[in-house]
């Protein structure tokens, strides 16, 4: 069943208690899983490096800031974030985070010993980074915003070479980098496109600024839906308009809820609700005539009608070309 991530990502703007507090928000609301990014700023970026086209859309009155600069003012070191791993313990919700260079994933690895791994968009075609990740047994879930398909196969491909992680254990998300992203650009057939090429589970990360993509989502059958999510939308930081405050993040929750209620088990076969209308929807085998004793019956002389009282229609074969044990009257349950 599709599981919801609540991307905090960098939206705690480097204050310990506003990450805490969106974990008690995605708690509320309903959240399986709290998602961080874990990194160290000059492990990162190289320092005279402009922001990118959105974040200057987003921080307009810092945009000549460098993207080192900006990452520093939303850092959480190591020893918050740890304390966000027992606050989330503490909570009963799943940590989950990114790790964005080496030092990050070996801290998440070996120090917080975390079985789940969250590689984003931009690290795909990081491979030193995914051939350390590839030698511990964890589950993965890989973004996939700019990707290809070879670049995703190449991914899957070292991350299985270290022998520790299994395709099995890895999920694919269909992933649009642009914040917010326009919903002609979500194009979630790519969901599938994923599946059927890769036989890996797939899901859906997020960045519209409504629910509408994830609902649909969730119809295709994807394993976890991501979304950002702020404390609100109009704080300072790169993230904070693509992301959904707590009331939208509870209306996520329910129509998430709602959706999977609708779309049921996979089987098919009454439900107690249909089986007491049955009888009045289905028909019975009956006498289209009066029918003598020791005449044959056939299509002349029967019929099927409601309601399912006497032999199902299904059993119409069995009484063709047999001879009547009675005389029946018309529209009388043939026995």
């Amino acid at each position: 069943m599709t599981k919801i991530i609540a991307e905090v990502g960098i939206n705690h703007n480097g204050s310990l208690s506003i990450a805490k507090k969106l974990i008690d928000n995605a708690k509320s609301a309903g959240v399986d899983i709290v998602k961080f990014q874990t990194f160290v700023p000059e492990e990162v970026v190289i320092a005279n490096l402009k922001l990118a086209p959105y974040q200057k859309k987003n921080l307009p009155l810092n945009k000549q800031q460098s993207m080192l600069n900006m990452i520093s003012k939303y850092f959480l070191n190591f020893q918050d974030q740890k304390k966000l791993f027992n606050y989330c313990k503490k909570k009963k919700i799943q940590f989950l985070s990114s790790p964005f260079d080496k030092q990050s994933a070996e801290f998440l690895l070996k120090e917080l010993k975390l079985k789940v791994i969250k590689i984003p968009s931009g690290e795909i075609t990081n491979y030193p980074l995914l051939k350390y990740i590839s030698k511990f047994n964890v589950k993965i879930i890989l973004s996939t915003g700019m990707s290809r398909l070879d670049e995703i196969k190449n991914a899957i491909n070292i991350l299985k070479k270290g022998r520790k992680i299994k395709l099995k254990n890895i999920c694919i998300l269909h992933c649009h980098t642009d914040y917010p992203t326009k919903l002609s650009d979500c194009n979630l057939n790519s969901i599938n496109f994923i599946r059927r090429h890769l036989n890996v589970k797939v899901g859906l990360s997020d960045h519209t600024n409504c629910n509408n993509a994830a609902f649909l989502a969730v119809a295709i059958g994807v394993e976890y839906i991501e979304k950002h999510i702020t404390l609100n939308k109009n704080m300072k930081g790169p993230d904070h308009k693509a992301s959904l405050e707590t009331k939208d993040l509870i209306d996520l929750v329910r129509m998430v809820n709602k959706a999977k209620q609708i779309l049921g088990t996979f089987h098919k076969e009454p439900t107690k609700n249909e089986l007491k209308n049955i009888i009045f929807a289905r028909k019975s085998i009956v006498a289209s005539r009066p029918i003598k004793k020791g005449e044959m019956f056939s299509e002349e002389n029967m019929t099927t009608k409601r309601p399912l009282l006497g032999k199902p229609a299904s059993d119409w074969k069995e009484y063709i070309g047999k001879k009547a044990k009675k005389n029946f009257k018309n529209d009388e349950f043939i026995k």
